[in-house]
């Protein structure tokens, strides 16, 4: 499958690396994801080091990150990280992964969240498809209705800063489920270990249809 632009298209896939959050990297044992200083120190650094731009990964990955925000741990421990992340300057076009209408938006205020989240719904060859796009501007709501229906690559949206995206640096969020359920502008994006049999039967791997 080709390379797909979730991203502005100047960016090809040369200028793509994977960056390491898990918990198997002792870089995070003593520094925090959640700062955004330190974050970006890292990010350039591994810029650098990869001679590319554009970081990515994250689907299945155990991240330090969650194990010490309260709002990931309501019982069991969720620090499985279940869609891909691709970190790019805020203000950065996001795009439609393939025709799709908007099944459902919101805007998950509070730290640690989405942020403006926007979900399309797909038809795959007969079979539903929903993709999420969490992290991206709140302006960018303004042109979002249910229904409304957008082609493959048209821009979408735009990542969105720090103030306005639940407190990360800036960065898309992308899942490719098989069901919703019930859920309208939202749907999970950190599980428990405990969940993963279940949850990988409806989120799928985003990275061989991205990459």
């Amino acid at each position: 499958m080709a390379f797909k632009h979730l991203i502005d298209p100047k960016y090809v896939s040369q200028d793509y690396f994977p960056i390491d959050l898990s918990i198997d990297n002792s870089f995070w044992d003593v520094n925090e994801v959640s700062d955004i200083p330190v974050f970006e120190r890292y990010l350039q650094k591994q810029r650098v080091l990869n001679g590319a731009y554009i970081a990515h990964g994250g689907y299945l990955e155990q991240r330090a990150l969650y194990r010490k925000s309260a709002r990931f741990q309501t019982g069991r421990i969720r620090d499985v990280h279940m869609g891909i992340d691709i970190w790019a300057p805020a203000g950065t076009t996001v795009h439609a992964f393939m025709d799709g209408v908007v099944h459902s938006f919101a805007h998950h205020e509070d730290a640690g969240n989405y942020g403006p989240t926007l979900i399309l719904e797909h038809d795959l060859n007969g079979e539903k498809r929903y993709t999420l796009y969490g992290h991206l501007s709140i302006s960018d709501m303004e042109k979002w209705s249910v229904g409304y229906h957008f082609r493959e690559s048209e821009v979408i949206a735009t990542l969105g800063k720090p103030e306005e995206n639940g407190g990360y640096s800036p960065h898309l969020h992308f899942q490719i489920m098989t069901d919703i359920k019930r859920y309208k502008g939202d749907f999970p994006g950190v599980a428990a270990t405990e969940e993963l049999k279940d949850y990988k039967k409806i989120i799928l791997d985003p990275n061989p249809f991205v990459f």
